[in-house]
């Protein structure tokens, strides 16, 4: 650039005159420059090393200082091409000081109004003339074009049932040929109706063709208006009693460039797109697509011509040239600007477009879908840098834009082609998984984190974009990104964070699954044992589930605490210190908690079990990590620790058996009440409220004691575990009712009082001074 031509060189070190002659004589002696050399090269390949050894926030802020140094050049240059206004102040103090100037720009601006109104007058009468005869030639060919379209409608109309009559010959034919005939009459529909179309296209581009005549004339006379120009111009030339350079040129420039090449282009666009006389439109376009393109073209063509023509005008009033740059630059801005506008508006109907086209084509849907997303972004982008690269004086800026969109495209079309198979396949693996012989239950799971996996990997492939259009761009990646790189490490950090984490929810959930699986077999099965063991299974899950927790945050959280720089050493050994002071704190509570691991893995308590615990008998509604909730018989809840169970006695395992214990008296013969038992026993082995509970026959163990008063006879009745109690209250309810009616007696506790010996005693003890106290006794005391 100039302006870095222009810079002055950094000040070197300054050598003095003994220096300088004791370096020439280093340089002359063989042996010392050879030693000086070798120096210099020491020292070169010392600092080269340090240079590749330096940390990556250095290397980050060297390449951002020579980045920013760059980009500062380029804006400086771009602020002294398209915003040098600091010779607007002197230029307006010259004119005001200088009377000469003020003359020659009074010159310019009155021989410039006089083109301008003269011509806008001219240009008006001229119009007045015409307007009969454009009226005219407008008339006819409107009849005209409405004459053809009805001509082409009838051709098209009579190709249509022709077509149909074809066709229903055709398929009258059907009827009596083979199935090859119908095969090739099938084939030949769609060229039918493609021929019918191309015949439709045909006949818009001849109603089209008609009207050139028409649209020529109409061009013609427009021609004359803008004639009107050069006219005034020529005018103004030759009446100008002191013509100059500088007003001619001024004047010849409204005329050839805002009169002629405006006009020229007004009526080549009005003879194309006519956006309010169709009939004379060349182009086969819909009136609103005609519409926004010929006044969008026309104003760009306006502020163009225009611009420039004032810019032209400035310059012949001395307007410094660094100024007149600086708004030529402004003006092709407000050119590109226009064009961003224009772009921003086409967006509706360029998709519009692209969809008739994919419509008609079906193998192009998917490259018209792309265009019609994609397309104004990139002419945004052409826009944008052609103007910032003629803007700045970028050397080699158009062979630089060339090769960014190249190698952005590349960059998106790769990013496209993997996000695809990503999507793809994570929604195979996801329909896989659902759609084989998984439980419902685990379907579910695994959808669960569908969402959250898509999201993951449309971050990822977020920023595996933003670094593939970095790499497309030029970014210096590979010293963020690169070996023995803070970001290569951050880079390397994430993704094992981002593994530990998938693992950790993998581990989790198949352990999960594995439980409520093997509970959901087990609950499938009528056994008793196995129904146990899924109650054990699920009294155990919740404490599994901690302990499996607990490890999972623990490793991954000393994995994230790792990746992340922070030494774990440390941690590590303040965590066994603190876990050796918390276990010798803690004795009761571990013991506790093992205990409880060993018994409920022993099957030895399960929720819901009827069970004595110290002598407390209840049901058990809890089991937490350390204790055991009892509801007991009274309602009241009893807590004991699982350390504290000394014995345990438990109801509800495998069966039970109704106790049978019935006392009888001497007088009764034994072999009776044993017939009344087996009679009670059968009788309740017929009974439908008890059959159910009843699992074998009654066990007769026979006369177990001879007591003071009574006879004991033993027996069992094996139950369910939760048939014992109903069991054997009625079995004794029954044995009250059957011994009073077979006049079986039960008999209790009596004991015999002498009454004689009683008084006796009483009268040997008498005192005769004192009133005797009254006897009390009785018959019989129970």
């Amino acid at each position: 650039m100039a302006q870095a031509a222009t810079t002055p060189a950094p000040a070197g070190p300054h050598i003095d005159a003994a220096q300088a002659k004791q370096l020439i004589g280093v340089l002359n002696d063989d042996a010392k420059r050879k030693q000086f050399v070798t120096t210099l090269s020491n020292l070169t390949a010392a600092q080269t090393s340090t240079a590749q050894k330096a940390s990556l926030p250095d290397q980050v802020l060297t390449n951002l200082s020579s980045f920013g140094s760059r980009t500062m050049i380029q804006l400086r240059v771009l602020h002294q091409n398209a915003l040098n206004f600091r010779e607007i102040i002197p230029w307006v103090q010259h004119v005001w000081q200088d009377k000469s100037t003020q003359s020659q720009i009074s010159c310019v601006l009155l021989r410039v109004a006089l083109m301008i109104v003269g011509s806008f007058v001219l240009i008006q009468v001229m119009r007045l003339l015409l307007k009969l005869p454009r009226n005219k030639l407008d008339e006819l060919a409107k009849d005209h074009d409405r004459l053809q379209f009805h001509r082409e409608a009838d051709k098209l109309r009579a190709a249509s049932a022709a077509n149909a009559k074809a066709e229903k010959a055709e398929a009258e034919a059907e009827d009596d040929s083979s199935e090859d005939q119908k095969t090739s009459t099938d084939a030949a529909q769609p060229d039918f109706e493609d021929q019918l179309r191309r015949q439709g296209a045909l006949s818009r581009l001849l109603i089209s063709l008609h009207r050139f005549p028409y649209t020529f004339g109409n061009a013609v006379l427009d021609g004359l208006i803008i004639l009107m120009f050069p006219l005034t111009a020529l005018l103004i030339q030759s009446l100008d009693p002191a013509p100059t350079d500088e007003t001619l040129q001024s004047v010849w420039s409204i005329a050839w460039i805002s009169g002629i090449g405006l006009g020229i282009w007004t009526i080549l666009i009005r003879a194309l797109l006519a956006p309010k006389q169709p009939w004379l439109r060349l182009t086969v376009l819909q009136d609103n697509v005609a519409k926004f393109l010929y006044y969008s073209f026309l104003h760009l063509a306006t502020v163009l011509a225009w611009g420039y023509t004032a810019l032209i005008v400035l310059h012949h009033c001395t307007l410094p040239p660094d100024v007149s740059l600086s708004l030529e630059k402004l003006l092709v801005l407000v050119v590109h600007a226009m064009v961003a506008v224009m772009i921003l508006r086409a967006r509706g109907m360029i998709k519009h477009v692209c969809d008739r086209v994919a419509t008609r084509s079906p193998r192009l849907a998917p490259f018209m879908r792309v265009i019609a997303r994609c397309w104004w972004v990139v002419a945004l982008f052409f826009d944008v840098a052609l103007w910032l690269v003629w803007a700045a004086n970028i050397q080699g800026g158009y062979d630089v834009i060339l090769r960014i969109f190249v190698r952005t495209c590349v960059a998106l079309v790769l990013m496209r082609v993997l996000s695809i198979l990503a999507y793809g396949g994570l929604s195979r693996i996801v329909h896989a998984l659902t759609d084989s012989t998984l439980t419902h239950e685990t379907q579910n799971r695994i959808l669960r984190y569908y969402p959250v996996a898509q999201r993951l990997l449309a971050v990822v492939i977020a920023v595996l974009t933003a670094l593939s259009l970095a790499v497309a761009w030029g970014a210096p990646i590979y010293s963020v990104f690169g070996e023995h790189t803070l970001g290569g490490q951050l880079f390397s950090s994430i993704i094992t964070i981002i593994i530990a984490l998938v693992v950790g929810v993998v581990a989790w959930e198949v352990v999960n699954v594995a439980i409520e699986n093997q509970i959901r077999r087990l609950g499938q099965k009528d056994s008793v044992e196995q129904q146990n063991r899924m109650a054990r299974l699920r009294t155990l899950q919740p404490m599994f589930r901690i302990l499996l927790l607990v490890v999972l945050v623990i490793v991954i959280g000393l994995t994230v605490l790792s990746q992340l720089g922070i030494n774990t050493g440390p941690l590590l050994a303040s965590a066994s210190i603190f876990g050796v002071a918390l276990g010798f704190g803690s004795q009761k509570l571990v013991q506790d908690f093992i205990s409880g691991i060993f018994l409920l893995m022993e099957n030895a308590l399960t929720v819901g079990d009827s069970v004595t615990l110290n002598g407390t008998y209840g049901v058990i509604e809890k089991l937490s990590l350390r204790s055991v909730h009892i509801r007991a018989n009274d309602g009241s809840m009893n807590i004991f620790s699982f350390s504290s169970l000394g014995q345990v006695t438990n109801y509800n395992r495998d069966f039970s058996r109704a106790m049978i214990i019935v006392e009888v008296g001497y007088d009764v013969d034994t072999d009776v009440a044993v017939q009344a038992l087996l009679d009670i026993a059968q009788d309740m082995r017929k009974d439908p409220n008890f059959s159910s509970d009843i699992i074998d026959d009654f066990q007769l163990w026979g006369v177990s004691a001879l007591n003071d008063f009574s006879v004991t006879v033993r027996g069992t009745f094996p139950t369910t575990t939760s048939g014992r109690w109903p069991v054997e209250w009625e079995f004794y309810r029954r044995v009250k009712k059957t011994f009073e009616e077979r006049g079986i007696t039960i008999p209790f506790p009596t004991r015999t009082i002498n009454l004689q010996d009683v008084a006796e005693a009483g009268t040997s003890r008498a005192v005769p001074s004192r009133p005797h106290a009254p006897t009390q006794g009785g018959n019989n005391a129970s």
